[in-house]
């Protein structure tokens, strides 16, 4: 079969599809019927207005019911709201998603690799003859500036992609300019070599690395990545199929995160830490190749930057007459931010899983010889348990309750690393050995527990509860309360705590059981518990619940009355949406009447997805 194949419409249903009146006997209007949303066969081609096919021109004395596909591995189309068209494959898992969560597989596995093994390797765990000879405070406030910075990024990354260069190259230069040098110079600097010397540890390539390359190249990734494997979806014909694509996505991050967790700390310990750190920058590399493969399958949406304005409404209404008629209800980023706010005490705490517990699991014995404090992390994955049990009995908590309950857990977690430490203190006094490390697990899992309710619920609030032109940037700060604050306040904790992480000889490395014995780390931990249970009563007391339920009250008011505005208006509001929103899901042409009586469908940055069809009654 050529290039170009033979579809024979049906006749009539393309006037329903359009919502268009079918005889004149029938009533001045009736509902518009919406267009499937999982268009995935050729089968379901013939029920696609023609507008929505990836068409070539009929060639004279063809018949007027048979059209030609112009790509029959890409046979739909869609024109966005600057009159850019694009080209969709049927099965776009296949077609190129594929090499999309490939990419997010490896640089996941590479993240958590070193995320989770930067502690022991700096403090000299891994290789006591060859390290950077840092403190255990010194390595874990590199630690977190390195997050910081990552959790800061997504602001700019988001950014760029949409102004300038668009997500595809926007993830190749993050990925290849700072995500893989990163990798390179740290894997340099674990053994003696020409470029980086071979008389002594090289810090400062290594500090250029974990506080610039390695956070700037992942966090443009992290910015991006989500949003251009949607991208790759039809935003009308397959807009339920988006939300499969990110059940695969979240699959794929904790696949990669796991994997990363258990391998790369034990071939650190059993092999060397160099083939350890040389094992991610290799996989990161053959991702690249195959995301750069696959460039020509790829929907790459113009930046706004440089993408034609959007075409004035027809109206033509006036700012004043638009003004008239907006919510006063509107939701206020403000609020958003201070409710994001709320979940940075659990942060503090979810943030010591690479620093402190990497600190007290350093000096604790393997569990079977091989599984050490960094493959424990994999345990915070056991939140996917919790949302199994909340949807299996149908339970609803609200916000306020939910992040109170996170702090709680997490308070529960920071508990349990107090009495570890009075099991490894007493252990050593009574015979000089060590605590197996398995009895850090509940540490683990009690954090991931406590990550659903604070965490995730947080995603959600700065989705839904910020205005509709600023819910990407929501989302941005979301992430900066996560791990960007969170971090950096752990910075000013590690330096005024400094003289509990030290022997009795005032040395700062305390990665033997003897001079471990031999500091204060559950005053520290006492701190943390004070921190968190804080977060857990701010979130508890009766005004700060009544005043959450109040800005997601309003959010919803105004996302439901913003339905009921006069189609004219109604049509003005949501083309300047488009100017500001980050990417708009949804923006049918040639479908008035079918947009006039419905809410577009929105897909954000900052691994955020919202997809929703709203339709009201048709006028009599």
């Amino acid at each position: 079969m050529s290039a170009r194949e033979d579809i024979e419409l049906e006749s009539p249903p393309q006037p329903q599809c359009l919502g268009a009146r079918a005889t004149e006997e029938e009533p001045d209007e009736i509902p518009p019927q919406p267009l499937p949303g999982d268009v995935r066969t050729r089968e379901q081609l013939a029920l696609v207005p023609p507008e929505y096919l990836n068409l070539s021109p009929a060639p004279p004395g063809a018949e007027a019911d048979v059209v030609l596909l112009a790509d029959e591995r890409r046979p739909l189309r869609h024109v966005d709201a600057h009159g850019n068209a694009y080209a969709y494959a049927l099965n776009p898992l296949q077609y190129s998603v594929c090499l999309i969560l490939v990419l997010e597989l490896l640089e996941r596995f590479s993240f958590y690799g070193l995320y989770m093994t930067q502690t022991n390797y700096l403090t000299g765990s891994y290789d006591e003859e060859w390290n950077a000879d840092l403190t255990s405070m010194d390595a874990a406030s590199l630690i977190s500036l390195s997050t910081a910075v990552a959790y800061t990024v997504p602001f700019a990354g988001a950014m760029l992609a949409d102004a300038y260069l668009g997500d595809y190259k926007t993830i190749l230069a993050g990925v290849a300019t700072f995500y893989l040098p990163g990798l390179f110079l740290i894997a340099s600097s674990t053994a003696p070599n020409w470029w980086l010397g071979t008389e002594a540890f090289n810090v400062g390539a290594y500090k250029l690395a974990l506080l610039l390359l390695w956070p700037v190249g992942t966090g443009t990734v992290k910015a991006v990545v989500n949003v251009f494997g949607a991208r790759q979806y039809h935003p009308v014909l397959q807009r339920s199929m988006v939300e499969s694509f990110y059940v695969q996505f979240y699959m794929v991050i904790n696949v990669g995160a796991v994997a990363g967790c258990i391998i790369v700390p034990i071939v650190a310990r059993k092999s060397s830490i160099t083939v350890a750190y040389a094992i991610p920058f290799a996989l990161l590399l053959v991702a690249l190749l195959f995301f750069v493969a696959g460039s020509r399958r790829y929907v790459k949406v113009v930046p706004q930057g440089r993408g034609a304005p959007p075409s004035a409404t027809e109206d033509g209404l006036a700012e004043d007459e638009e003004r008239a008629v907006r919510d006063e209800d509107t939701p206020d980023f403000r609020d958003v931010a201070r409710i994001c706010a709320l979940i940075i005490p659990f942060n503090i705490v979810y943030n010591q899983c690479p620093t402190t517990f990497m600190v007290q699991g350093a000096v604790m014995e393997p569990f079977l010889g091989f599984i050490e404090a960094p493959s424990l992390n994999i345990l915070d994955s056991s939140w996917f348990l919790d949302i199994f049990f909340l949807a299996r009995n149908n339970i609803k908590l609200a916000t306020g309750y939910k992040f109170a309950l996170g702090s709680a857990i997490g308070a529960c977690a920071i508990m349990w690393s107090l009495l570890l430490e009075t099991m490894i203190h007493n252990e050593y006094a009574r015979s000089g050995g060590k605590v197996n490390v398995i009895w850090q697990a509940p540490s683990y899992i009690l954090i991931g527990a406590g990550e659903i309710f604070s965490i995730s619920t947080a995603y959600e609030v700065a989705f839904t509860a910020s205005p509709p032109n600023k819910k990407a940037f929501a989302c941005a700060f979301n992430l900066f309360c996560i791990g960007g604050i969170p971090n950096m306040f752990s910075l000013g904790l590690y330096r005024m705590c400094r003289h509990w992480f030290q022997n009795n000889s005032g040395g700062g490395n305390i990665g033997r059981i003897r001079d471990y014995s031999e500091a204060h780390v559950a005053n520290y931990f006492g701190l943390l518990l004070g921190i968190v249970m804080l977060g857990a009563i701010a979130n508890l007391l009766p005004p700060v619940r009544s005043w959450i339920a109040s800005v997601e009250q309003r959010a919803a008011r105004a996302s439901s009355g913003s339905a009921a505005s006069t189609p004219k208006i109604q049509k003005r509001k949501e083309s300047k949406e488009r100017k500001k929103e980050t990417d708009p899901l949804l923006a049918a042409q040639k479908h008035a009447k079918y947009l006039e009586e419905g809410s577009e469908a929105h897909i954000y940055r900052m691994n955020t997805m919202k997809a929703e069809f709203s339709r009201k009654k048709p006028r009599k």
